[in-house]
């Protein structure tokens, strides 16, 4: 066997741990530093029957969304609705899309925080009449009604939008990918702050769950990148995400748990299975946080209670295997270890479930011995 010295053994150990930290395989602090140089996330989790009202105890929890709305801001929700609406079936009960309560209800607090307007958008692959839960609704089409109410309240201040038919404009920002620049509508771009309304669900491969980061693919203008939105998976759907993030910023993630979605995920049609979250812990959970990678880490473990492999490191957890998330704590977005999680709350102990794997191959781009961390 060939010698080595010292300087030799160092720099090939510092070529391999970069290699790693580049695929995305390796923290980029360990534990230890992370409790140095990271504050906790706080995320919080509310369990309960009444939408509305546990949806604005989540925010309360987090002290608001004066928190991070000034007085006469513009805000733009992007709500997961873009499988709602065209395939002949409730959307929401399927757990498709957050249930209508749950965006109502962040923007009523949106208003009450003094923003001057709320705009409610999402790019819809086609264009729709039935927009936002559509006629064949019984749930999703409430949304509607809802914002009605609130504007009958408070002047109108919040709209529904098709991003398809309102961009005037993009705003371009970089990305890590191939494609170099992103293209982000001016609505959302303008915004002083960015929500992202998610639904409890699981995606099939190559993203396991698809929470608030993920939800943000669909403001990106399919009129660019084909649908649905080809150009941006053959690039690297993974990092794409982040980029968008990074280029917007979201301010807050709520992730509506009425109605989710195990399995295959994102549709019914692609093998998703609908689940009434009720039946399985007792009450509907709302959660939300101002740390995204944070909240949908929290998500992650809550329905992944005894999915497999799980990493040895139990404070990473599954979310490690979600590559997204995993990149994106190594990029410095957010935080995954649940040591530097604070739940505010209910225990999430109490609450996990576990959900159908969207399928053998739950996370192809491990290689094994990532699975004995």
């Amino acid at each position: 066997m060939k010698k080595i010295t010292r300087r030799e053994f160092l720099k090939k150990s510092i070529g391999i741990t970069s290699a790693l930290t580049c695929a995305g395989l390796w923290p980029l602090t360990s534990s230890a530093q992370a409790g140095i140089l990271q504050p906790k996330s706080e995320v919080a989790l509310v369990k309960g029957n009444d939408i509305t009202q546990i949806t604005s105890q989540a925010l309360e929890l987090l002290g608001g969304v004066k928190r991070v709305i000034k007085p006469g801001a513009k805000v733009f929700i992007k709500p997961n609705y873009i499988a709602g609406g065209f395939m002949g079936h409730d959307p929401v009960q399927s757990g498709e899309i957050p249930h209508p309560e749950v965006v109502a209800a962040v923007a009523h607090e949106c208003v009450k925080a003094g923003a001057k307007q709320v705009v409610i958008g999402e790019w819809f692959e086609r264009p729709l009449k039935i927009e936002f839960g559509g006629e064949k609704s019984k749930y999703g089409a409430q949304v509607k009604k809802l914002v009605e109410k609130i504007n009958k309240k408070f002047g109108d201040k919040v709209s529904l939008v098709d991003l398809r038919k309102y961009t005037k404009s993009f705003i371009y920002v970089p990305s890590s990918t191939k494609i170099q620049w992103l293209a982000i509508p001016n609505l959302v771009a303008e915004a002083d702050t960015v929500i992202s309304v998610a639904v409890l669900k699981t995606h099939h491969r190559p993203i396991s769950v698809t929470f608030g980061m993920k939800n943000f693919v669909g403001i990106m203008p399919s009129i660019l990148y084909g649908e649905p939105r080809m150009k941006l998976h053959e690039a690297g759907i993974n990092q794409v995400i982040l980029d968008i993030v990074k280029g917007i910023k979201p301010k807050l993630t709520v992730i509506s748990g009425v109605y989710g979605m195990e399995g295959e995920g994102v549709v019914l049609s692609f093998g998703g299975k609908p689940v009434d979250i009720a039946s399985r812990i007792g009450g509907a959970v709302v959660i939300a946080g101002f740390d995204p990678v944070a909240t949908d880490a929290t998500a992650t473990r809550l329905i992944t209670k005894n999915w497999q492999p799980q990493p040895r490191d139990t404070d990473l957890g599954v979310p490690w295997y979600v590559k997204h998330l995993r990149m994106a704590y190594n990029q410095g977005i957010g935080q995954i270890h649940s040591s530097h999680i604070e739940i505010k709350g209910e225990r999430l102990d109490d609450l996990a479930m576990s959900w159908l794997m969207p399928g053998k191959n739950t996370y192809p781009e491990l290689p094994n011995y990532v699975n004995n961390l």
